[in-house]
């Protein structure tokens, strides 16, 4: 068995980047970015008024003669000389010459005249050019996954498109004669096949494209034919075939196809069983197939991959809790315990569920968080610290 980090090194030394491709920046949320994306202007463009009032020069005082206006959108096309005012709105670019905006609420007008009871200081109320970022800087880099927030920032960079990592095409089915569909007829003592949904969400929330090959029956010729069908995809998943007996089983059947394993077995609870390997060159990961330690195998060993197909930078994920209850000493293997946390005295408390066992879902589904427990760490009591892993 090998331990988890070098397991996670061991699949993210595989993947290099995927090619980029141009999307329009509409489709661009959650998308990975390929490269920096720069402004192709300064925002603003121009110093702008932030709010009504008069255009003006701060040096003049008294009564200023109105010599035109400049709503948003209509600049002002003269220049405002001593004495001399605009009329101007939220937004609209300050007139040449003028260096100030009086408030309206401080305006006393009479005809073509304007004096204020409060007069402005020079940049009063003016947003000037490149307040917020200016022409050629990088509003976001290389990696980034754009949220609705970027969109706002690019789209006010005039940037209409976007080159982002293309999303990896993971491929993946599900192994076992007693599996059906949900709402399919179940064999006898069969069960219903339950993690590739899970998965497939998953993968998509991590930015893939998810693939399903369907249920595979325990055979040679229905495991023989992935190869085929996982054709231009750039990972292939299987759900179960990673235990004991089947992993002689997978080996018996892709071993013609050009399967070469490059670890099996990792020390951790659940998910022990678990196939690291190339099909014909094609990353392959067989995970376990008890629904929680697929899952618990897919958030750590398929997200990094992902990300390192996205070019995204590796993250850890892990934060700092109390422990609320008790933990026995710790095994040989690393265990990621199911656990709710919750705030509370201004800390994050992580309380373990009573049992861990590995087919059960509805824990599973109740839990916001794995606790991690090293290799043969110590008995713990109450309020100890722990890592966790937020789901």
């Amino acid at each position: 068995m090998i331990a988890v980090d070098e397991a996670v090194a061991r699949i993210v030394a595989a993947f290099n980047p995927l090619p980029s491709e141009s999307v329009a920046l509409e489709n661009a949320c959650g998308r990975t970015l390929a490269g920096d994306v720069h402004a192709r202007l300064a925002q603003p463009p121009h110093a702008v008024s932030a709010m009504d009032g008069y255009a003006v020069r701060a040096t003049d005082k008294g009564a200023r003669r109105i010599i035109g206006s400049a709503p948003a959108g209509h600049p002002f096309a003269g220049h405002v000389g001593p004495g001399e005012a605009v009329r101007i709105f939220t937004g609209a670019v300050v007139p040449e010459g003028a260096d100030a905006i009086a408030l309206q609420e401080n305006a006393r007008r009479e005809g073509a005249s304007v004096s204020f009871s409060a007069e402005p200081v020079a940049g009063s109320c003016v947003r000037p050019a490149g307040q917020d970022f200016a022409a050629g800087e990088v509003l976001a880099a290389a990696g980034k996954v754009l949220n609705a927030r970027d969109l706002a920032l690019l789209a006010a960079g005039d940037v209409a498109k976007v080159d982002v990592r293309r999303r990896p095409r993971i491929a993946f089915a599900a192994t076992g004669d007693e599996l059906s569909r949900p709402g399919s007829l179940r064999k006898p003592g069969g069960i219903v096949a339950s993690s590739g949904f899970a998965l497939a969400a998953l993968i998509e929330q991590w930015g893939g494209e998810p693939a399903e090959l369907g249920i595979l029956a325990d055979d040679e010729a229905a495991l023989a034919s992935l190869a085929e069908k996982s054709k231009g995809a750039d990972l292939l998943l299987t759900l179960g075939g990673a235990s004991v007996g089947d992993h002689d089983l997978v080996k018996t059947a892709l071993g013609p196809k050009g399967l070469t394993v490059d670890f099996w077995k990792i020390a951790m609870r659940p998910g022990k069983p678990l196939i690291f390997g190339r099909l014909h060159g094609l990353p392959m990961i067989g995970l376990p197939g008890n629904p929680v330690s697929s899952l618990v195998c897919a958030l750590l060993f398929v997200r990094p991959a992902i990300a390192a197909m996205l070019g995204r930078p590796m993250e850890n994920p892990m934060r700092t809790a109390k422990l609320d209850g008790l933990l026995a000493a710790n095994d040989a293997r690393q265990d990621y315990i199911r656990a709710t946390t919750a705030w509370r005295d201004g800390a994050l408390w992580a309380k373990p569920h009573a049992k861990q066992d590995s087919s059960m879902l509805k824990i599973f589904a109740a839990s916001d968080a794995l606790i991690v427990r090293p290799a043969g760490a110590p008995a713990i009591g109450n309020g100890a610290e722990i890592w966790t892993l937020p789901l």
